[in-house]
């Protein structure tokens, strides 16, 4: 798919390596003065997706550093919000007024405008995402503009795990999912994102409210499914509450507003296949239900049932059940 690339430093002498990495990385990135303390030794990969103005990444490399360029790094580009989670080593980011370790199976959300310049104490492996500021909630945003530690993201943590398990799957997708499906994964992993850091502005509602607000979602879900524009904003819009209220009472559930709204599609489209006629097609069930790119609704059904979407079609001859 366009936009979709892998990089690597294999093949490249020891001597190459690093002024390579110095090209590469301005591309997908910010234009950091980098350093290397050995070398001999750097090496470096990175799997990526870059769509408009937004990029997703997995990276793994050995030691560097780097430095905001004389402009902070960004050469005319407009301000950029970062999330990062570190899989393995160590990552010290630098701001002006201080810094922050992000260690193994932490998490950081921080903004272009003011990362003064970071340092890879030992070689590790992360994912990224780096979108214009703009496009990114507004709560979100705001948490990127302080500066504040790392966070952990592993089991245990609530909507920042499930948030980081949303990217991990973004990551892990890259190269199956469609350009429209891949701008919902991002918007979903925003929105859960936003909910689990920004501060509230208002009340959090108490359980009850939220197990009265979850089967009012779970309602109006159900009979706007066939709606491709149906989001976790457009839930929120249509009952009057905050996204991150709705992603709460989902939260409750253990599960998030699109996970729930994927599901649900998934059930639909198992049962028109199975009770439809022979004449019915895959690719007709899949996009009136919300399902745009075939490659990925047969993945992600198959997943959910253990078959594929045309084993459960009747076949031809058979009478629907």
């Amino acid at each position: 798919m366009a936009g979709t690339g892998t990089w690597s430093t294999d093949g490249l002498s020891p001597t190459e390596a690093p002024d390579a990495w110095t090209r590469k990385m301005p591309e997908l990135h910010l234009a950091w003065t980098l350093s290397f303390p050995d070398r001999e030794r750097f090496d470096a990969a990175i799997h990526y997706r870059r769509l408009d103005r937004l990029t997703v990444a997995e990276f793994q490399g050995g030691r560097y550093a780097g430095r905001r360029a004389g402009d902070g790094g960004a050469s005319g580009r407009e301000p950029l919000v970062g999330v990062l989670i570190n899989l393995s080593g160590r990552l010290m980011c630098r701001y002006a007024d201080g810094e922050v370790l992000v260690g193994p199976g932490d998490l950081l959300v921080w903004d272009s405008e003011l990362a003064q310049g970071f340092d890879a104490v030992e070689p590790h492996h992360e994912l990224s995402l780096l979108l214009p500021r703009e496009q990114v909630p507004r709560g979100l945003a705001a948490v990127a503009g302080h500066t504040r530690g790392a966070v952990p993201a592993g089991a245990g943590t609530g909507l920042v795990s499930i948030a980081a398990d949303q990217l991990r799957a973004i990551a892990r997708e890259l190269d199956h999912v469609s350009d429209a499906g891949l701008a919902i994964a991002c918007q979903t992993f925003f929105d859960t994102l936003d909910s689990a850091l920004a501060p509230g502005q208002e009340h959090a509602p108490s359980p009850t409210a939220r197990a009265a607000l979850l089967l009012r979602a779970r309602r109006y879900i159900e009979d706007q499914l066939e709606d491709p524009e149906l989001t976790a904003p457009a839930v929120a819009e249509a009952l009057d509450v905050s996204v991150r209220t709705l992603h709460l009472a989902f939260a409750d559930a253990g599960t998030t507003v699109g996970t729930w709204i994927r599901d649900r599609r998934l059930k639909h489209c198992y049962r028109e296949l199975a009770g439809g006629g022979a004449e019915i097609t895959v690719t007709d069930v899949a996009f009136r239900w919300g399902f745009n790119d075939t490659a990925h609704f047969s993945r992600v059904f198959r997943q959910m049932f253990g078959v594929t979407p045309s084993s459960v079609r009747p076949r031809r001859g058979t009478p629907a059940v």
